[in-house]
């Protein structure tokens, strides 16, 4: 394992106006687009947000494989009429690495054919230990982050799309952040607004414009909590700035790129005296 892994938060604006063109595969293109500029940024991990760019294996998959990057992808597994919502870790060999359901859909979901997922998986991959929670089971919920924690997960990625409030996103992941003290790939949808059609097929607004706000955490490359007193003394912005360690965007689309010490997060004591693996 390299000693520092560069990860992408991928904050992607959704270009079809539809739902069933998300369906029909409109941003397929856009995504394969997005991956190779993550990739010429550096990135050894892509992190696409929920449901983005929902369909399209076939294409993410040759082109992780052409880039030779790992990518968590938001593909949908089902049928229109049954269906997980799903963050599918894709490796740089093109092979789907495994597969984490939503374990808490929300109602809209439930009513459009989404099947709860049950449990929360760590993937073991050569960058780290992958544990991903999405969107509301990591916001409203304490069973997956607590689960994922607890099966030794490295970096935490949440994949989301807050259909408002999408200024309050960052306040959630950085939570998350200090309460567990693992690094944390919050990525969001850029603000957008879709339609469907109606029954007369109209297109309607489904969901006003909302989103974005990507925000990812690190912790400090330290050991131990004298070390931990001397970062918040001396670190840049002074003790009270999140400066060097919290990053957000807004609510255009746009990648953060968080550079991410396996090694480091696995000797971090925790801001709250917590121990790893506690």
């Amino acid at each position: 394992m390299s000693a520092s892994v560069r990860i992408a938060a991928v904050q992607a604006r959704p270009q079809s106006d539809l739902f069933d063109d998300m369906w029909n595969g409109g941003d397929i293109a856009h995504a394969v687009e997005l991956l190779e500029t993550a990739a010429r940024g550096g990135a050894a991990c892509i992190c696409f947000p929920e449901l983005y760019p929902r369909v399209g294996e076939a294409e993410i998959c040759a082109a992780a494989r052409r880039l030779g990057v790992f990518v968590v992808a938001g593909l949908i597994e089902g049928t229109r009429a049954s269906w997980h919502n799903t963050a599918t870790v894709i490796g740089p060999d093109g092979r789907v690495l495994g597969r984490q359901p939503k374990c808490f859909p929300t109602q809209n979901e439930i009513d459009n054919g989404v099947v709860a997922g049950k449990g929360y998986r760590v993937l073991d991959t050569a960058i780290g230990r992958l544990g991903i929670v999405i969107c509301a089971d990591f916001a409203f919920f304490s069973d997956g982050v607590e689960s994922v924690v607890e099966q030794g997960a490295d970096i935490i990625v949440n994949p989301s799309w807050w259909f408002a409030l999408g200024e309050a996103y960052p306040a959630t992941v950085i939570g998350r952040h200090m309460q567990y003290g693992r690094p944390v790939i919050g990525v969001d949808v850029a603000a957008c607004a879709l339609r469907l059609r109606d029954a007369e097929g109209r297109p309607v607004e489904r969901f006003p414009r909302a989103g974005g706000y990507s925000t990812v955490c690190v912790p400090p490359p330290i050991a131990s909590l004298p070390e931990l007193a001397g970062w918040f003394r001396t670190k840049a912005g002074g003790t009270n700035s999140a400066q060097g360690f919290i990053q957000s965007l807004g609510e255009e689309e746009g990648i953060l790129y968080a550079d991410v010490d396996v090694a480091a997060v696995r000797r971090f004591p925790g801001y709250f005296y917590r121990t790893a693996g506690a």
